[in-house]
């Protein structure tokens, strides 16, 4: 019975180990890492073409978008976007406090949103902005979840946003706790 009993402990300990794994994209010069606790055939992930672009100012940045969306079959629709934007010059950053307060100030603009609570959070290892707001849309109530945050290796060029509509409790905490952006070694090609 013991044999039995710890035979049945193991499978458990497997499926709930098997349930979750990491993914990993690459977007330009940039590894995307996370685990959104949901197994690769319930999503999809699509890694859209960089775009450039440049201010009224003359800034210009290079923005790279993935989306990841569930498999609709599941539950409802669902997704995540992640925003990574790689500015040609250094960017003025605000401490964390006023962010997240021009974060709120932002989502309330935008007439769609309401109840906007937005605090700071450690992401990726660093200072971020973690919100949540609820979006009025097509007469239906959905909440989201937005971050931002500045990866540590080229803080003053890269902002990485995220947007999520996946629960909290169910996609979007997961995703916050795991994500890591790293810079890949990309040599350019040497004219002859």
């Amino acid at each position: 019975m013991k044999k039995v009993l710890l035979a049945l402990a193991l499978m458990v300990l497997l499926s709930v180990l098997a349930s979750a794994e990491n993914d990993s994209v690459t977007t330009g010069p940039y590894k995307i890492s996370f685990d959104i606790g949901f197994n690769h055939s319930d999503y999809n992930v699509t890694v859209n073409a960089p775009t450039e672009t440049e201010d009224l100012s003359g800034n210009k940045s290079t923005v790279y978008k993935v989306t990841i969306k569930n498999n609709p079959r599941l539950m409802n629709q669902q997704k995540i976007d992640i925003t990574l934007t790689h500015f040609e010059k250094d960017q003025e950053r605000l401490p964390i406090d006023m962010r997240a307060k021009v974060f709120e100030i932002a989502l309330l603009n935008i007439n769609l949103y309401s109840n906007v609570d937005a605090k700071g959070r450690i992401i990726d290892g660093v200072e971020g902005i973690a919100a949540s707001a609820d979006l009025v849309y097509s007469g239906q109530k959905i909440k989201t979840v937005w971050a931002n945050y500045y990866p540590a290796f080229d803080w003053k060029r890269l902002d990485c946003f995220i947007m999520s509509t996946y629960p909290w409790d169910k996609g979007s905490l997961q995703l916050l706790k795991t994500i890591s952006i790293e810079k890949l070694n990309v040599t350019k090609k040497q004219s002859v």
